[in-house]
């Protein structure tokens, strides 16, 4: 493993290479897939057993930090640190036997993710980084070169909840006019990890949830990308994440976004 010149940024690197061993013993045997908070939003064993090795590495490295886990939620601590899990993003994927899922963790410090890690256990490859720099399984990951709207590819997130997708497709259909061309993975890890080594110049994400925004956005940060979370004249929290000049053409559009 490359040298790491940050401890968080080490044990949220480790702590996924916990997770992705789960998924891997796991692979093979009985999914067992039930769903969450929508028929779409599904979980399986694995990703219980990815969660419950992340967070069993925590809490031997770093017992008095708290941890906010997609399937099981807060786990209180003492120290300024809260470590963020999503232990199989990209589940839907997962279960169809696709490559685009990923174990994802984040350190955040003061409400700021200050690093963060990314594996894709079907590629075999990891990106993680933080404060002090990035670093990845091949090559020196970074954005995208500056480049023209018109010229950008982008991902957006669609929702999994009902009321909620119609919302994400109109913002779709609004930035399409703008840009090169979009491409979705179904994965918000694996869109920011494109990101982050300049396979796609943004993704723009609206009312997200911590676990799937937090390790992209700490890594593609890193990597030189623009990282910001603003109201929509609908009042609703849109994210958006990239190369610094597509992010800035973007804004004025996911700002004005009505849905």
């Amino acid at each position: 493993m490359h040298e790491l010149s940050s401890s968080l940024t080490e044990v949220a690197l480790d702590a996924a290479a916990a997770g992705e061993r789960a998924i891997q013993e796991a692979v093979g045997t009985p999914l067992e897939v039930s769903t969450k908070a929508s028929p779409r939003d599904l979980v399986t064993a694995a990703d219980h057993a990815a969660e419950r090795a992340i967070i069993a590495y925590l809490r031997e490295q770093r017992p008095d930090d708290a941890i906010l886990a997609e399937e099981s939620g807060e786990h209180p601590g003492t120290s300024p640190v809260r470590w963020v899990i999503d232990p199989l993003d990209g589940t839907t994927n997962f279960v169809h036997g696709r490559p685009d899922f990923a174990v994802a963790v984040a350190a955040e410090m003061d409400e700021e993710y200050v690093t963060g890690a990314i594996r894709r256990p079907a590629f075999g490859d990891w990106i993680a980084g933080g404060e002090v720099g990035i670093w990845a399984s091949e090559g020196s990951p970074g954005v995208s070169e500056p480049r023209r709207l018109d010229d950008a590819l982008i991902s957006v997130g669609i929702s999994l909840l009902p009321e909620r997708r119609a919302t994400s497709f109109a913002l779709l259909g609004e930035l399409l006019p703008a840009v090169r061309d979009f491409r979705r993975t179904g994965s918000a890890s694996c869109d920011l990890f494109a990101v982050a080594t300049g396979a796609l110049d943004a993704y723009v994400t609206l009312d997200v949830r911590p676990w799937d925004i937090g390790p992209g956005w700490a890594v593609a940060r890193a990597a030189g990308g623009r990282c910001l979370r603003i109201p929509t004249v609908a009042g609703r929290s849109a994210f958006l994440v990239g190369n610094p000049t597509v992010v800035d053409q973007l804004l004025p559009l996911v700002e004005s976004h009505d849905g």
